[in-house]
């Protein structure tokens, strides 16, 4: 009966948000870009209230990181991490690439050429920090681009965000489907940027790392990447500024630990990334995803 019971949620959750995304994408097409921004402001805000689950788990997680924080403080951040990603979903289906040269400030741009200049491609690590998306198609811009996704369900929705990404110039290698192994390597060969996102929890080859004060199993897959490949590493972050200006920061090339034992290469690298998005994290808190299951395993 459990089992049943959980089935069938899984199917009424995927039917739920093929539904939801026809009905936004439908709905954005008759919205300015200030005032789409707006609405998805007030969508998130909205889903704050009416997610009980995911609005728990941010209040908890937000809890245990901010300890000396207020109760007040604690909700308010809460909420304004959903308003922040109800902005960032529309500004993504508003976004073309004339727009993003517009809204979008860089700082250490000049470490893209850098590296460029290297010819061996790029490892560029980030997270879910400020629109992660807008930062793809902003280095796009100037850079050619390939990121490292896991698959989403609905089949409709992981076209839809594969599609979005296109349209800002922005390849998408879906883990676990036939080629990406191929695609990995021919990004190297191709000096093209890959992006990858290593903040969350997912079922990937991954290790425990220090995050926030608590273990929590990263995504090894970055520094596996530059090790393999030598290839340099940036580290880019992106945040929200006043009238929804984003800026894009890249700092590096970053210096690698390198022992020779790269095992041990590898965790130690990772920790160092991960820190650095720890920073950022803090610097913005509200700008991150703090309904994610972070340390939902543990040693």
């Amino acid at each position: 009966m459990t089992n049943w019971t959980g089935k069938t949620r899984k199917r009424l959750h995927r039917l739920s948000l093929k539904w939801i995304t026809r009905f936004i994408r439908f709905f954005s097409r008759f919205l300015p870009y200030r005032l789409g921004v707006w609405t998805g402001g007030i969508l998130g805000f909205m889903a704050f209230y009416v997610l009980p689950r995911e609005r728990k788990r941010a209040l908890q997680h937000l809890t245990l990181v901010f300890q000396d924080k207020g109760d007040a403080w604690i909700r308010s951040t809460a909420r304004r991490s959903f308003m922040h990603l109800g902005k960032g979903l529309f500004e993504v289906m508003l976004m073309d690439r004339g727009r993003l040269a517009r809204i979008i400030d860089f700082r250490g741009e000049e470490k893209l050429q850098e590296v460029n200049a290297k010819g061996r491609g790029i490892v560029y690590v980030t997270g879910h920090i400020g629109n992660w998306e807008l930062m793809a198609g902003a280095v796009a811009l100037k850079y050619p681009v390939s990121v490292v996704a896991a698959p989403v369900e609905p089949e409709e929705v992981n076209d839809m965000i594969v599609e979005l990404r296109a349209g800002m110039g922005v390849r998408t290698i879906l883990r676990g489907k036939p080629g990406a192994s191929r695609e990995l390597i021919r990004v190297f060969k191709e000096n093209r940027m890959l992006g990858i996102l290593i903040d969350q929890d997912t079922d990937v080859d991954g290790a425990f790392v220090d995050f926030m004060g608590r273990p929590a199993w990263t995504p090894t897959a970055a520094a596996s990447m530059a090790i393999k490949f030598d290839a340099p590493v940036l580290f880019g972050y992106i945040w929200r500024g006043g009238n929804n200006r984003h800026t894009v920061t890249i700092e590096g090339p970053l210096e690698l630990i390198r022992t020779g034992d790269d095992e041990k290469d590898i965790i130690a690298n990772t920790s160092m990334l991960t820190k650095k998005i720890e920073s950022c994290i803090l610097d913005n808190p509200e700008q991150w995803v703090w309904m994610h299951r972070r340390w939902r395993r543990q040693p």
